[in-house]
């Protein structure tokens, strides 16, 4: 179980090795891009759901989502034949259970501002990527993981 901040995630990210001096800049605004824009394809998948998943929730899916591309990105293996990169000491290792943060957790952070009651309503979150099951990106019938390749998220949400 690990307890997932964005706000601490993102600014450990950026300021980890794993983003490069170059990408400082531009990380963090590419980051919420696309957490936004995850959450507004969720939304319209969603929109015919009477009974939608709130707000709030999206967003904080959305926000592990990109974090465990994030690391996806950093350690896959760019050919068959390569060995997977490895992450730097200094690259928050969480999941594949997150927990949403506690209000404790909240009101301990410095400069938190008020605290937003919705996190009390976040419910956990279980990620099945091959990050975390490497087994995943082989075939379920015959174990082979020839042609076997990772293509990305479902667009319809979780």
């Amino acid at each position: 179980m690990s307890v997932f901040e964005p706000k601490t995630i993102l600014t450990l990210l950026k300021n980890s090795t794993a983003v490069s001096p170059l990408e400082k800049n531009t990380f963090e605004k590419n980051w919420r891009v696309s957490v936004e824009k995850r959450v507004s394809t969720w939304n319209e998948a969603r929109s015919h759901i009477n009974n939608s998943c709130p707000q709030f929730q999206l967003q904080w899916e959305s926000e592990i989502v990109e974090y465990v591309q994030f690391l996806w990105e950093k350690t896959r293996r760019r050919s068959k034949k390569g060995e997977t990169n490895k992450l730097g000491v200094n690259v928050p290792l969480l999941g594949p259970r997150f927990m949403p943060p506690s209000y404790l957790h909240i009101q301990k952070r410095s400069g938190g501002g008020a605290v937003d009651l919705t996190i009390q309503y976040l419910k956990p979150l279980n990620i099945v990527h091959p990050f975390y099951h490497p087994q995943l990106a082989r075939c379920p019938r015959c174990g082979s993981d020839k042609d076997m390749t990772w293509e990305g998220w479902t667009s319809k949400g979780p």
